[in-house]
């Protein structure tokens, strides 16, 4: 659907609309940093993957930051995701016909679900 400027019918408009007067940011505020504390929040930022900026603000208004995933928890998450549909065809089967030698694979299905989860970090640390 295109929208029309309404001060020039017929002209279509182009690009991001203007943002409100109260969400523009247009207020530097300068924070003087030793060199061992400029690494330290340049790595969190990026642990976190947000600008220094958006930490400092995250921080200001006490919101929490959580870090990105590492390779091997979203590593962990896709086993998980397999095993479930696993268990998931296994209790369909057990549903439809029943079967004894469902429930065994349904064990081992959830067996590789617990080891699994057994590897992943258990606490929800942030990186603040």
């Amino acid at each position: 659907m295109r929208k029309f400027n309404q001060d020039a019918p017929g002209v279509k408009l182009r690009g991001r609309p203007k943002k409100e007067s109260s969400d523009k940011r247009d207020r530097k505020v300068s924070v003087n940093f030793t060199d061992a504390e400029e690494r330290e929040v340049k790595a969190k930022a990026a642990a976190a993957g947000v600008s220094i900026a958006e930490l400092l603000r995250i921080c200001v208004f006490r919101l929490s930051v959580v870090g990105r995933l590492t390779d091997f928890e979203r590593e962990a998450i896709r086993e998980l995701m397999y095993q479930g549909k696993n268990l998931n065809a296994q209790v369909k089967a057990c549903q439809a016909n029943a079967w004894p030698s469902t429930k065994r694979k349904a064990e081992t299905c959830l067996d590789g679900i617990l080891a699994t989860l057994g590897k992943l970090k258990t606490s929800n640390s942030s990186l603040l």
